[in-house]
């Protein structure tokens, strides 16, 4: 039997956990948001719809609402670029918190203040929120096959990766049952700043 290697716990139950993927994992302070400068729109009569654009070195880039650069390959990717002259300055109360910087990138949200001064953050798709419910969901089953790996006296090291994972798997499936879903739900609603979650 090959010999297991000591890891920290801590470490071992971090690198099973879902990863972020497009939703923030707390609301930022304000006096950290950045306002969306340099921006424009065209109305495409033949398209019925707007268009956006910024400046980035004298050049003209279509990107979309929250400023990200379209690729070509996206549905609302269009060759021919407007003319400056029929250009509108795109004003927008939506503002930019930057989360991380990378190298080779930077990783942005997008958040909007409501009538009662809360943060919401606004580039949310239904995937990302479904991603955060059950990521939060992990983070609950993980607590649970911790405690009772400890009420075992035994330790997480002890167990694979894949021993710990279908254990992880088999808690949540009893979260499920135990009816935790609704208050994770909760939870995120209040975390995002929404007053309801229609496709979950």
């Amino acid at each position: 039997m090959a010999k297991i290697k000591k890891r920290n716990e801590l470490s071992i139950f971090e690198e099973l956990r879902l990863k972020p993927d497009g939703v923030s994992p707390k609301i930022p302070n304000k006096e950290d948001l950045e306002t969306m400068d340099d921006m424009y729109f065209y109305n495409d009569k033949l398209l019925k719809r707007n268009t956006y654009w910024r400046k980035i070195d004298s050049e003209l880039i279509q990107v979309d609402k929250y400023g990200v650069s379209l690729d070509e390959d996206d549905k609302d990717y269009q060759k021919e670029i407007p003319k400056t002259s029929k250009l509108k300055e795109y004003k927008t109360d939506v503002k930019v918190f930057v989360e991380e910087e990378k190298e080779d990138m930077i990783i942005c949200t997008w958040w909007k203040q409501n009538e009662q001064g809360q943060l919401t953050q606004v580039n949310l798709s239904e995937e990302s929120i479904k991603f955060k419910v059950q990521s939060m969901l992990r983070d609950k089953a993980i607590e649970s096959v911790s405690f009772e790996i400890r009420t075992m006296k035994k330790k997480a090291h002890e167990y694979s990766d894949e021993e710990l994972i279908k254990m992880i798997k088999q808690e949540e499936k009893k979260l499920i049952k135990k009816g935790v879903m609704k208050t994770i739900k909760v939870s995120v609603m209040s975390m995002l700043g929404l007053s309801w979650l229609p496709f979950i």
